[in-house]
C-alpha cells in the first residue's frame, strides 16, 4: 500500500510590485542561493536598523540562523525577499518571515498547537518609508493564513513607533511585555475578513 504524500502549500510566483515612493521590486520565496545577498543586505543596515531587527547589537550574521532562513520548512516557515536589480545580479532590500511560534509565545490557554505564527521584518534602511513595509507585511498575512495560521504575532521594540504605527494599521493589537518594558508584543487574528474591512484596510494610507 502505498503511503499518501505530505500535501505543501503551492509555491510562491514572483510578483513585481510598484511601490508609493514610485520604485519597483520583485517579492519572491527565498532561496538557498540567496545567502551571499543576505549578507550583503545586512552590511547595508545601519546601527540602529540592526538593533531595532534583532533587539541586540550585532556586527554579523549567525551562520546557524542564515542556514535555517534560507531553507524554510514547507507549510510551517516562510520567507519572502523583495529584490532589485543591481551591478552584480540583485540587491535584497527586504525580507520578512514567519515561521511556528514556540514555547514562549503568546499562546492562549487551551489553544490548538501550531496555530500561531511569528514574523519578522528587515529593510535596508534607504528603503524605510517607500511602502515597502506594508507590501510585506500584507503578503506574510496572506501567505500565513494559506498555511493554516489563526494567529500572527512578533517581538517589537517599544520605541519603534514606524513599525507600532504599521502593525496598528495593519490590525495589530499591542500588548505590553510585563518582564521587559523595552519589547511588546504584537497580535493579530488571521480569521478571513470581510471584503468591506479589507478594503477600508487597504484604502489607508500606510505607515512609513
Amino acid at each position: 500500500m502505498s503511503k499518501s504524500r505530505p500535501v505543501r502549500p503551492p509555491r510562491y510566483r514572483p510578483r513585481l510590485l510598484t511601490l508609493r515612493d514610485g520604485r519597483q521590486v520583485t517579492l519572491r520565496a527565498i532561496t538557498e542561493a540567496d545567502g551571499a545577498e543576505i549578507v550583503q543586505a545586512f552590511g547595508r543596515l545601519s546601527p540602529a536598523a540592526r538593533y531595532s531587527r534583532f533587539m541586540q547589537h550585532k556586527k554579523s550574521l549567525d551562520l546557524a540562523v542564515l542556514e535555517r532562513g534560507l531553507r524554510p520548512v514547507p507549510g510551517q516557515d516562510f520567507v519572502f525577499v523583495a529584490t532589485v536589480p543591481a551591478d552584480d545580479g540583485i540587491d535584497i532590500v527586504g525580507a520578512a518571515r514567519y515561521l511556528r511560534a514556540g514555547a514562549g509565545s503568546g499562546a492562549l490557554p487551551g489553544e490548538p498547537a501550531g496555530e500561531r505564527c511569528e514574523f519578522a521584518i528587515t529593510l535596508v534602511d534607504d528603503w524605510c518609508g517607500s511602502g515597502l513595509a506594508p507590501q510585506l507585511m500584507m503578503c506574510l498575512m496572506r501567505r500565513a493564513r494559506r498555511d493554516g495560521y489563526r494567529t500572527m504575532e512578533g517581538l517589537v521594540m517599544a520605541d519603534n513607533q514606524p513599525m507600532l504605527k504599521l502593525a496598528r494599521r495593519l490590525g495589530f493589537e499591542v500588548v505590553p511585555m510585563a518582564d521587559d518594558q523595552t519589547l511588546v508584543r504584537v497580535v493579530r487574528a488571521l480569521a478571513p475578513r470581510s471584503r468591506r474591512a479589507a478594503q477600508a484596510v487597504s484604502r489607508r494610507r500606510p505607515a512609513p
